[in-house]
């Protein structure tokens, strides 16, 4: 059997631009797509996190004080929250601890928070965890499922402060790209 391997060459060349061209316009819709679902999405911009965060709709912005047991200081928190047609809930919490957190300090507070969290209801199960740097900072993802219920999120120990990042959620209203797209639009403007 005698083997051309020009006329092999251009043939298979020919194919992989003919695959390349039919399939562009798929992937360019496909952007199109993602880029029209949130459009709509609002950047919010905390001053006092020094950060900002897109949601679906502009978030509520609510802050709290709370006292810091056995002391005399209080534990600030800056919270914004906004919905997707009430099936998913999208919150950015800022929590400002009085004092300095040091590095060494910085995983083991991500630790008892994730803790703190997992305590709060019985049926509460974290499917994961993972540490994670954010812009130099640590940080810790997580996945926990409360019967029929998601709660996904990122917190970060930056500085003296505390970001959760956090989707919940109905199982059967579960959108990755939701979460996804909340989650890499989150930015810091801080220093490290």
């Amino acid at each position: 059997m005698h083997y051309n391997k020009t006329k092999f060459s251009t043939k298979a060349l020919a194919t992989f631009l003919g695959l390349l061209f039919a399939v562009q316009p798929i992937a360019e819709k496909f952007n199109i797509k993602q880029k029209d679902e949130f459009k709509d999405w609002k950047n919010a911009h905390s001053i006092e996190g020094k950060c900002s965060a897109a949601f679906p709709k502009t978030p509520e912005h609510i802050v709290q004080k709370m006292p810091m047991k056995g002391q005399d200081k209080e534990l600030q928190y800056y919270i914004y929250v906004s919905d997707l047609d009430k099936k998913e809930v999208f919150m950015v919490l800022v929590a400002q601890y009085p004092g300095e957190i040091t590095e060494e300090n910085a995983l083991p507070n991500l630790e008892h928070f994730l803790n703190t969290l997992i305590s709060q209801n019985a049926n509460n199960r974290l499917i994961f965890a993972d540490l994670v740097k954010v812009h130099g900072f640590p940080g810790m993802d997580f996945f926990i499922r409360t019967d029929q219920v998601y709660f996904k999120g990122r917190a970060i120990q930056a500085n003296n402060s505390l970001y959760l990042l956090a989707m919940e959620c109905e199982v059967c209203n579960y959108q990755e790209e939701h979460f996804k797209y909340f989650i890499e639009s989150f930015k810091f403007y801080l220093d490290k």
